[in-house]
C-alpha cells in the first residue's frame, strides 16, 4: 500500500472550489430556507400590522416545517412537507441527512394531492395539487395558485380590503398613529399579513385559500382548502387556511366523543376492510403503533430518539419532553351522523426536529414537543355561513397524522408607539451559526469552520471582502468576531469571508466545551449569536444540495500516483463523475475535506455504501486553518455500485453523509 499523507498534491480545481466555499462563493447552496389576532386585542402590539408567522418563526422550523411553543404543541403554520412525503404527494427526495430530509417538488406528471388534514369547520385540506378544471376529474393536475400577492408599496399607511374584517372600526386609510414601519431590510414586505393583497382571479383559490371542486375522494364536488406553494416549492401566503373559515364552527373542538359514537379507529388500529368514507378513511394510522422520534439540536449526530430532550449541556434550557416513548399518529377515530371525533398524541411518525435559533441556548430552540392528548371534533356536513369566523391563535385544523394545523399568526403585531413588534417570539436582527462544511446546525468543535447568516435585516459586515491569503485576519469587511466560551474566556476568531449577509469564521482553538456566545461587531453595532462547542464534531464539505462530496481521487498504479476528479460542472451545477476503480492492482483513494475533527485525536472510521473502508490519513489539510482531510481507500468490491453514500465517523459521532458515484 502506498503511504498517504496530507502533503500529497491536492487537486487544484477542487481546492479552488473549497476556497470558494470558505470565501462565501458557494455557501448558500445548502442554507436552509429558514424556520391570533383579534378582532384586535388578542394580538399584542397595536393589532393593526400583524406579524406573519412564516416570517417571524421560520428560523425555528425543523426540516418538516414544524415547531412548538413552550407548551409542547407541535404544529405547522405552512405545508407539512414530511407528511406529504409519507403520502407520496408529488415530492422527490434530494438528500437525507442527520438533520432531516430535503425534498423538491416534482416538475411534471403530478397526481392530485391527497387529503392532508381537516379544518375545524369540516372541510378537507389537500396538498398543493388539484385539477385544473374544478368541475372535471379528467382535467390535468396542476399546482393550485394562491390569489394573494405582495402589495406594491413603500409605506404602510393603508390596509388591504380583505384585512378589514380583522380590524373592527379601522378603515382602509390609516391615521399616522396607525402606520406600520417603512419598508426596509429589517421590515421587508411579507413581515406582516397586511403586506399581502387578495386579487380575485389572480390564482385558483378564494381568500380562505379554498374552492369548490371535484377531487378523487369527492367526485361530485366539495369545498376544499389547499396548502399553497410558489413555483419554487416555497410556502405561499396564506399557506393553509386563510384568516377566516369558509363555513361555520359547530360544537366544542376539544370535546370527547359522545357515548353513542361509533368507534372506527381504536388504539391506532382501523377495521378491515377500511371505510370508503373520506371522513374516516383519510386518517394516517399505518405508523400509529410506532413510537414518535425526535432529533435534538444539541447533538443531531446522535440520531432520532424515542425519549427527549437528550444531550442537553449544562446551562441549556429545554421545555417540553417525552420521558416514556409515546405512539405517533392518530390513535382513535369515532363518529356520529353529524361529526367525526379524533384523538392523538399530536406527535408525528416522521422524524421531528432538530430545531435551532439564533441568539441563545447554544443556538438550539429550547422548546420540544410533548404528549398532548389532542382532540378535534369535525362536522361531517359543513354549514355555510354569511358571517365568517376568524381563525385565531392555536389549532385551526388537524392533519391526518393527528398533528395540529395552525394559521399565519404568531401573536405579535407592530407597536407604533414602541416602534417595534410586541408579543410572540423575539424577532430581532441576529445571526444563525452553522457548519461552513455541511451547513447544518448543531455543535461546533474548537478550530472548526463556521458560517453565520443574517436574520431579520442584520448587517454582519460593512463591506464584502474575502481573505487574501491562507493566514486569515481577525478583522475583515469591517467586522470582527468574538467567541466567549462556557468558561467565560473571550477569544477573537479568524475570518475568511465577510459580507452584510454572511460571515465565515473559525471557532477559536482552545474554546471550552459547552454553550458559547458569538458577537459579530460591524457598522458600530454588535450582532449576538450562540453556538454549542464539543471537543470533536465532524462535518464534510458538499458541492450541491444532493450531498455530492467535495473530494477527489488519488490512484496509485505501478508506482505512479495521479489525481482524478469525482465531479464535473454541467448545466450550471456540479454533478458526479463516476470513479473507475480500474484493475485489482490499482490502489484508489478517496480524498475528502471537512472540518470539526478537533485536536483530541479520536478514532476515525469510514464506510462506503455500508462496506468498511480503510482510513489511511485523517488530520489537518495543511493549507487552510480549520480544514480537515480524510484519505480513504475505496474497496474494489464497490465496482459497479453507482451512487453510494460515504460515512465518516470520528469517535462515536458520524459526520454528515456525502455521495460519490462508482463506475
Amino acid at each position: 500500500m502506498v503511504s498517504l499523507k496530507s502533503s500529497w498534491q491536492t487537486d487544484l480545481r477542487l481546492l479552488i472550489t473549497i476556497v470558494l466555499i470558505l470565501l462565501g462563493g458557494l455557501a448558500k447552496s445548502e442554507q436552509q430556507v429558514f424556520a391570533q389576532p383579534p378582532p384586535g386585542p388578542m394580538q399584542q402590539g397595536d393589532g393593526i400590522w400583524i406579524r406573519n408567522a412564516y416570517f417571524g418563526e421560520l428560523q425555528t422550523f425543523d426540516r418538516c416545517f414544524g415547531h412548538q411553543p413552550g407548551n409542547g404543541l407541535y404544529h405547522h403554520h405552512v405545508q407539512p412537507i414530511c407528511l406529504r412525503a409519507q403520502m407520496n404527494d408529488n415530492l422527490v427526495t434530494v438528500r437525507s441527512s442527520r438533520t432531516g430530509t430535503i425534498y423538491r417538488e416534482k416538475t411534471s406528471d403530478w397526481s392530485h394531492s391527497p387529503i392532508l388534514g381537516w379544518s375545524l369547520d369540516g372541510h378537507p385540506i389537500y396538498g398543493p395539487y388539484g385539477y385544473s378544471n374544478p368541475g372535471s376529474t379528467s382535467s390535468p393536475v396542476r399546482r393550485m395558485r394562491t390569489s394573494f400577492r405582495l402589495r406594491s408599496m413603500t409605506t404602510r399607511n393603508s390596509l388591504p380590503d380583505w384585512a378589514l374584517a380583522h380590524h373592527s372600526g379601522i378603515g382602509s386609510q390609516l391615521t399616522a398613529s396607525q402606520y406600520g414601519p417603512a419598508i426596509s431590510t429589517t421590515y421587508p414586505l411579507g413581515r406582516y399579513v397586511e403586506d399581502f393583497e387578495f386579487v380575485s382571479g389572480f390564482g385558483d383559490l378564494d381568500q380562505y385559500n379554498g374552492r369548490f371542486t371535484v377531487t378523487p375522494e369527492f367526485p361530485n364536488g366539495i369545498y376544499a382548502y389547499f396548502t399553497t406553494i410558489d413555483e419554487t416549492g416555497a410556502p405561499a401566503f396564506p399557506y393553509i387556511i386563510g384568516m377566516q373559515y369558509n363555513s361555520a364552527l359547530t360544537g366544542s373542538n376539544n370535546s370527547a366523543a359522545p357515548a353513542g359514537a361509533q368507534s372506527y379507529v381504536t388504539n391506532g388500529v382501523a377495521p378491515t376492510p377500511a371505510s370508503n368514507l373520506p371522513h374516516l378513511s383519510s386518517w394516517q394510522i399505518r405508523n400509529a403503533q410506532e413510537s414518535a422520534r425526535v432529533v435534538s439540536g444539541f447533538d443531531p449526530a446522535a440520531g432520532a430518539r424515542t425519549t427527549w430532550p437528550f444531550a442537553v449541556p449544562a446551562g441549556a434550557q429545554a421545555t417540553g419532553s417525552v420521558s416514556t416513548p409515546a405512539r405517533s399518529d392518530v390513535q382513535s377515530v369515532s363518529f356520529t351522523e353529524s361529526a367525526v371525533y379524533v384523538t392523538s398524541n399530536n406527535l408525528a411518525s416522521y422524524i421531528m426536529g432538530p430545531w435551532f435559533i439564533d441568539g441563545s441556548n447554544g443556538g438550539v430552540f429550547m422548546n420540544f414537543p410533548s404528549v398532548q392528548s389532542f382532540r378535534a371534533q369535525l362536522p361531517r356536513n359543513p354549514t355555510g355561513t354569511t358571517s365568517r369566523t376568524n381563525t385565531g391563535l392555536g389549532p385551526v385544523g388537524i392533519w391526518v397524522n393527528g398533528v395540529a394545523v395552525f394559521n399565519v399568526l404568531d401573536g405579535s403585531s407592530y407597536s407604533n408607539a414602541q416602534q417595534r413588534d410586541v408579543g410572540g417570539g423575539p424577532v430581532n436582527p441576529g445571526a444563525m451559526h452553522v457548519s461552513a462544511a455541511s451547513f447544518e446546525g448543531g455543535p461546533l468543535a474548537p478550530g472548526a469552520l463556521a458560517s453565520a447568516f443574517s436574520l431579520f435585516g442584520a448587517r454582519l459586515a460593512a463591506t464584502t471582502e474575502g481573505a487574501s491569503s491562507p493566514t486569515w485576519p481577525f478583522t475583515l469587511g469591517g467586522a470582527t468576531v468574538t467567541v466567549r466560551d462556557s468558561a467565560g474566556v473571550s477569544r477573537s476568531a479568524q475570518i475568511s469571508y465577510a459580507s452584510p449577509g454572511q460571515l465565515n469564521y473559525r471557532v477559536p482553538e482552545g474554546a471550552a466545551n459547552g454553550l458559547a456566545t458569538v458577537a459579530i461587531s460591524a457598522n458600530g453595532s454588535t450582532i449576538n449569536g450562540a453556538i454549542n462547542i464539543l471537543a470533536s464534531y465532524p462535518n464534510l464539505f458538499m458541492l450541491n444540495s444532493e450531498g455530492l462530496a467535495a473530494a477527489y481521487v488519488v490512484r496509485a498504479r505501478a508506482g505512479n500516483v495521479t489525481n482524478e476528479e469525482v465531479y464535473q460542472f454541467n448545466n450550471g451545477g456540479f454533478e458526479a463523475r463516476p470513479i473507475d476503480l480500474g484493475p485489482a492492482t490499482d490502489e484508489v483513494y478517496l480524498v475528502l475535506f471537512g472540518s470539526g475533527l478537533g485536536s483530541s485525536n479520536p478514532t476515525v472510521t469510514a464506510k462506503i455504501d455500508g462496506l468498511d473502508a480503510s482510513v489511511v490519513y485523517a488530520g489537518a489539510q495543511g493549507t487552510f486553518p480549520g480544514l480537515d482531510q480524510f484519505n480513504v481507500r475505496i474497496p474494489s468490491a464497490l465496482a459497479g455500485r453507482g451512487r453510494v453514500p460515504v460515512a465518516i465517523t470520528v469517535g462515536d459521532r458520524p459526520a454528515n453523509t456525502v455521495i460519490v458515484s462508482i463506475k
